[in-house]
């Protein structure tokens, strides 16, 4: 239950009624300051940590940024979902707590939000900025926009809303600065702001007659020169922070060995030349002429995901579809204890089971069960459901039933949306179970949607973590719940 179920009341109530999409002013203002510390958004992974109507969000994303919006109210995000299925852009949508987002660490470009962090006290503010380096790469930016204290007509008009019962957006806080939340939290503050005084002036409309007063205040400030306009107070107060290399003093608790860990890229690499040496060896190997360089690209994004989970030593994994062990690899080298199954030996290396202590088995998911009676902490099934013959409900029950109670399954699988819009794949209630004696051909037998993937988490009772889309292929984190 949430701390502030009257607050979330206001807006489950506010996002129920129409929202307009249409491109406006105060968006405009939000919009070129995101472009101005960004550098450029294109292929730039962006987060909108409480993204409310997801209107920003909308138009970066159809300019090519990797956008991922969590708000904690259910009709924000139909309506977002809503407005990028209209306008045919991506998005992922995560219904969450922005105190405590489902999204893996050290994920996103840029993390930010507009109009969220009045409406909590300092310490909750903290609690959310902390979440807001958590998911944020080292190096990348968090950007905060809320109601400058300083801007008289935003003030006046909010007070005489209060005053007269119109002010439609609960309790809010104007803000003088968030230095001292920044520096609790751990973010180094690179600069502190404010803009759109125009903007403020729509608040006096909330003032009988105040149409006179609204016209001088715009003409007046139009005749200011640029550094006379940069000295009065506007709207918005806009906080600008760099997460550092190393997360800060706030994030040491949480992750206490962080300093000596590798980066999932240098781990990569890591796994990629342990392996490449026993290959070196065959006469012809796939994997070196092939393989190695595109098989990250399916699903990269999880190895931060796969690192959070790791972190106790002896952490049990198994690999469903191991191929040549990649992930295997990747995950010992975090001192996990790997176990790998696979329908093809020609893809494994004995030589790397002996040194390496990984433990493989022959198997074929859909006809057989797991081997042995162990229970894993994480279970990888990669690039797998898109060539299972037959209906996968059963394999994700087996999966299930191995897991550890809070245990984690990540999938990757193509998205049907993305490779195949126009194919016929069979629907996942009419296709048909395994029976003994059924063949199996090696093929990519459907691609799934979207749906589909809560469809298959619903119907297992696993509960989703994170949903998100790389180069085309659904990322999915089950947790056994």
């Amino acid at each position: 239950m949430l701390r502030d179920e009257p607050q979330k009341l206001v807006w489950d109530q506010l996002w129920s009624r129409e929202v307009s999409y249409h491109w406006d002013s105060l968006s405009q203002t939000i919009y070129d300051k995101i472009i101005d510390i960004s550098g450029g958004i294109q292929g730039k992974r962006m987060v909108e940590a409480g993204s409310g109507s997801g209107k920003i969000s909308l138009r970066l994303a159809a300019e090519e940024a990797e956008v991922t919006l969590v708000d904690y109210s259910k009709n924000a995000l139909y309506n977002s979902r809503s407005a990028f299925y209209r306008a045919k852009v991506p998005g992922t949508f995560i219904l969450s707590d922005i105190r405590e987002m489902q999204l893996p660490d050290h994920q996103f470009d840029l993390t930010w939000n507009a109009g969220v962090l009045e409406h909590f006290d300092e310490d909750e503010q903290v609690t959310i900025l902390r979440e807001m380096i958590r998911v944020t790469k080292p190096g990348g930016t968090v950007l905060v926009i809320t109601p400058f204290a300083e801007c008289l007509p935003y003030r006046a008009g909010k007070e005489a809303a209060e005053q007269l019962g119109t002010w439609l957006y609960g309790t809010e806080y104007p803000i003088f600065s968030l230095k001292d939340s920044f520096e609790r939290s751990g973010i180094a503050l690179i600069e502190e702001s404010s803009i759109g005084f125009l903007n403020s002036l729509d608040f006096l409309d909330f003032i009988q007659d105040s149409q006179t007063v609204k016209h001088w205040l715009t003409k007046w400030y139009h005749g200011l020169t640029k550094e006379e306009k940069c000295n009065v107070p506007g709207y918005l107060l806009v906080s600008v922070g760099v997460v550092g290399t190393v997360p800060g003093k706030a994030m040491s608790s949480l992750h206490p060995s962080s300093e000596t860990q590798l980066s999932p890229e240098d781990k990569l690499s890591r796994a990629q030349t342990i392996i490449s040496s026993y290959h070196a060896k065959r006469e012809k190997s796939h994997y070196l002429s092939a393989y190695k360089e595109e098989e990250s690209t399916y699903w990269f994004p999880l190895l931060a995901i796969l690192d959070s989970l790791l972190v106790a030593r002896g952490t049990k994994v198994l690999d469903i579809g191991a191929a040549y062990g990649t992930l295997l690899m990747y995950s010992v080298l975090s001192g996990a204890k790997a176990y790998g199954l696979d329908m093809i030996p020609d893809y494994w290396s004995e030589e790397l089971e002996q040194d390496y202590g990984v433990r493989w088995n022959l198997c074929n998911i859909e006809a057989e069960e797991i081997p042995g009676k162990e229970q894993f902490d994480v279970i990888l099934f990669t690039e797998i459901l898109e060539h299972m013959n037959y209906n996968p409900l059963p394999v994700l029950r087996k999966i299930k039933d191995r897991l550890t109670p809070g245990g984690s399954l990540l999938i990757s699988t193509p998205w049907k949306r993305h490779f195949a819009p126009n194919q016929y794949d069979p629907d996942l209630l009419d296709m048909p179970y395994y029976q003994p004696g059924d063949g199996f051909i090696d093929a990519e037998i459907k691609y799934y949607t979207i749906d589909e993937m809560y469809a298959l988490a619903e119907n297992t009772a696993f509960q989703v973590k994170s949903f998100e889309v790389y180069n085309g292929h659904l990322l999915v984190w089950f947790v056994n719940k």
